[in-house]
């Protein structure tokens, strides 16, 4: 087991992963990892959720993460331009368009889940309100200053380049009241990226981000870091349902998924209630605004 350290992180480098764009769209494009986020995680959302009994389903807690991010970001009205960085299938987005009316655009790396993305969008009418980009956090296809909103759950850790994330961020959001509301799997506090190794080899990066290293990179382009709600417990109660899940369902979806996949996943789950429980990671709801 990995022992926690007192070594700092180190702040995130612009050649962490020169990589780790094309690693992660590959990952989410394949098939295996298609056929278990949309039938395992439930095609919506896949993110970490909010549980508040062990009876919670999957969709059920992540769409309670999503709910109170919106009332974290609020107000949200039917004026909003929201950018969705990392969007996955979209659920995050069409929840908010249906309920706000607020125009989303969902920007995300794998055509794959794009694709479902388009099909669900359509299949709710909500084609007026929500537009799916394919493009990477580090150079994003959108015009400067667009977006009253930016959201993201739980996909920054996969990029090699953090810094250049947020000055994308900068980049888009408007000169006045921008806002910035995102959840990741970060290391916790004093905990070096040796003790991290098995997360970061099956992610393939050098490190994951901090608070410290977000508080840094937001405040030095000007934001005021307006809230931190930290609930890693829930990172962990996340994990072990999808885990628990996984080991469920593992019959009914032999033949449908690789061995392999099934094995490494199982692994990976493993990985990051060990980090969790351990207190390695740390997750929560971060909102910064200018």
């Amino acid at each position: 087991m990995p022992t926690q350290t007192t070594q700092k992180p180190a702040p995130p480098s612009s050649n962490d992963c020169p990589n780790a764009t094309d690693v992660a769209r590959t990952y989410y494009n394949s098939t295996d990892a298609d056929t278990v986020y949309h039938t395992l995680w439930g095609g919506e959302d896949l993110h970490i959720g909010i549980y508040t009994s062990e009876d919670d389903g999957i969709a059920t807690a992540s769409r309670r993460t999503v709910e109170h991010m919106a009332a974290i970001a609020g107000p949200i009205t039917s004026e909003t331009r929201m950018l969705d960085m990392g969007a996955g299938y979209g659920g995050a987005a069409r929840y908010l368009a249906r309920a706000y009316g607020c125009h989303v655009t969902c920007l995300n790396l794998s055509e794959v889940e794009n694709e479902r993305n388009r099909v669900k969008r359509k299949n709710q009418g909500l084609e007026h309100l929500i537009n799916v980009v394919e493009g990477s956090f580090e150079k994003m296809p959108v015009p400067d200053h667009a977006f009253d909103l930016v959201w993201s759950q739980d996909a920054f850790l996969h990029s090699g380049d953090r810094p250049a994330i947020v000055a994308e961020i900068d980049r888009v959001l408007v000169k006045e009241g921008g806002k910035v509301v995102f959840t990741d799997p970060m290391a916790a506090e004093g905990v070096s990226p040796e003790g991290l190794k098995p997360i970061l080899a099956r992610l393939q990066l050098g490190s994951l981000g901090s608070l410290a290293s977000y508080r840094r990179e937001f405040q030095q382009r000007g934001f005021s870091d307006m809230r931190f709600e930290e609930s890693t417990e829930q990172l962990v109660n996340s994990y072990s349902k999808v885990l628990k899940e996984l080991e469920c369902q593992e019959e009914r979806i032999e033949g449908k998924i690789s061995d392999e996949y099934v094995k490494n996943m199982k692994t990976g789950l493993s990985h990051w209630v060990n980090g969790g429980k351990n207190g390695q990671l740390c997750w929560g709801i971060m909102h910064f605004q200018r």
